[in-house]
């Protein structure tokens, strides 16, 4: 009987849903419809949430849509982390990105998805140092994932 991968958790940075949104095609939206397949287990945060609506309600208003169907459709697990893990998260990482990392800390997961090159993937190697969280964008993710 074949052996099934265990399912990997996710968890998705407002970059990565933002261009999920945004566009029918790429790997944040490879990466969402892995979700709806099972493939994945989609972790955010009511902070990602939020920026997401906000940078489309500004930058891409006509993405609203998609978001909100995912929003409404896309199997995930919501993640709060108190305000102590995340001023612990912040000795690494930018203030206004460490409730993401601290969010992915307080469920658990250890990929974290994000196209944020400035504050997040040029610090991945400190993250995986500190938290032992992988820090990449969708494409390298999914290859992660797809391996046997």
């Amino acid at each position: 009987m074949p052996t099934i991968p265990p399912r990997r958790s996710v968890f998705l940075d407002s970059s990565v849903f933002f261009a999920a949104a945004y566009s029918p095609r790429g790997s944040a939206h490879d990466l969402i419809l892995a979700a709806f397949q099972g493939t994945v287990d989609i972790v955010i945060s009511s902070y990602v949430l939020e920026e997401t609506e906000r940078n489309l309600r500004v930058s891409a208003p006509q993405a609203l849509p998609a978001f909100e169907r995912f929003r409404q459709a896309l199997p995930y697990r919501l993640s709060t982390p108190d305000a102590d893990l995340v001023a612990d998260t912040a000795r690494i990482i930018v203030e206004k990105d460490a409730p993401i990392i601290a969010a992915a800390r307080a469920a658990g997961v250890t990929l974290v998805a994000t196209y944020d090159r400035r504050d997040l993937l040029s610090k991945r190697d400190a993250i995986a140092t500190a938290f032992g969280i992988i820090v990449a964008p969708p494409d390298e993710l999914l290859r992660m994932i797809d391996r046997p």
